[in-house]
Formats: structure tokens, C-alpha cells, sequence
């Protein structure tokens, strides 16, 4: 049985990165932070694997790179 990726919202995002709100949604114009995922109306939130590999390199890491380790888009 695979493990489900889990879902983290911002707060939770915010906490674990150390990133301001304003500097999550900068980074991730830019491409250089894994996008949110539509969970349901109105809420949004980040697979946990793809803030953890942007975690593991944040100079490295691109949207590529977390699909193919992960299996997830």
C-alpha cells in the first residue's frame, strides 16, 4: 500500500519554510516554489512531498524535478 501525499495549508507552509506570506506567493510567480493544489472550493493547499524537496534544495528545486521524484502533479 503507497502512502498518500499529504496536504499542508499556507499557515503550515509559512511555519515550516520560515517564508512571509508575501515572499511564498512571490517565489511561486516566479516559478521557484512548488504551486498550491485546488482541494476544494475556495481552499488551496501544498503537497507535502513538493515542500519538502523544495525544502531539501530551494536553489535547486523546480516544479520538474518534484513531478518526477514524486509521481505528482
Amino acid at each position: 500500500m503507497s502512502k498518500l501525499d499529504r496536504f499542508m495549508r499556507e499557515k503550515e507552509v509559512l511555519v515550516l519554510t520560515t517564508l512571509s506570506r508575501t515572499t511564498l506567493w512571490r517565489e511561486i510567480k516566479k516559478g521557484r516554489f512548488p504551486k498550491s493544489v485546488v482541494i476544494s472550493a475556495g481552499r488551496v493547499g501544498w503537497r507535502e512531498s513538493a515542500v519538502f524537496a523544495w525544502q531539501a534544495a530551494p536553489d535547486r528545486w523546480s516544479e520538474d524535478s518534484t513531478i518526477s521524484s514524486t509521481g505528482c502533479q
